[in-house]
């Protein structure tokens, strides 16, 4: 049975889809099959795989796209929203993922999925079928302000799912800059901080643009490796 990560956060432009690529890209290096399950109708990790937005028959009928021998993506529907208010008028709305789509999936090592910045039907059942949700932030208030909402509802998806463990993971922090610093202060306090540290660098914004991983760089790989690890 497949592992199931989703990247969350409330705030947009924190780094999710970026996180969910190189993770993926990161346990492909390992030798793992990874899918990746797009949710966000900006198709923003579809964009970055090189792969357009599909129609919302294709993603029902779970139209998944080889990358290469270990990874596969299902890519965004530019019609979630026809398919929320779709979900909305199930008897059970919490369970279309599970009951739908991840068992059209090919069979998988890791599947990891990245998720709108809101808090929609499709983010809740992101978090259903989860085992793992890594909540990406900046070192920002902004970004470190969305965290009480999205722990509120994790705790409350925790009750539906008990077996859902929340990861909080730091991306392009600077090191030595005061913001950099007092958002890492205020997140060693949550006992659901990883410690991992993305750096912002050019080269992540570089590879972006080729529409290719950043892990050939070692200080990239190396905090991508240890959250690839704590799962």
């Amino acid at each position: 049975m497949a592992t199931i990560i989703t990247i969350a956060n409330r705030k947009g432009g924190v780094g999710k889809s970026t996180t969910a690529f190189n993770l993926g890209f990161t346990y492909a290096l390992q030798k793992k099959n990874v899918c990746f399950l797009d949710l966000d109708s900006q198709a923003n990790l579809s964009l970055l795989c090189n792969v357009d937005p599909i129609s919302l028959e294709q993603f029902k009928e779970a139209n998944v796209q080889a990358l290469n021998s270990y990874v596969s993506i299902l890519p965004a529907t530019k019609r979630f929203s026809q398919l929320e208010t779709e979900i909305q008028g199930m008897f059970d709305r919490n369970v279309y993922l599970k009951d739908e789509i991840l068992p059209k999936l090919p069979k998988m090592d890791y599947v990891i999925i990245d998720t709108p910045p809101a808090l929609g039907i499709l983010n809740i059942n992101a978090l259903v079928v989860s085992d793992y949700v890594h909540v990406v932030v900046n070192a920002d208030s902004f970004s470190i302000s969305g965290l009480v909402e999205m722990k509120q509802i994790i705790e409350q998806v925790q009750t539906i799912n008990p077996r859902l463990k929340s990861r909080i993971v730091l991306n392009a922090s600077f090191k030595g800059r005061t913001f950099t610093d007092a958002a890492r202060e205020a997140l060693e306090r949550d006992p659901d901080y990883t410690g991992i540290e993305i750096p912002h660098r050019q080269h992540v914004v570089n590879s972006n643009a080729m529409k290719r991983p950043a892990l050939e760089a070692e200080e990239i790989l190396k905090p991508f490796t240890a959250l690839a690890e704590l799962v």
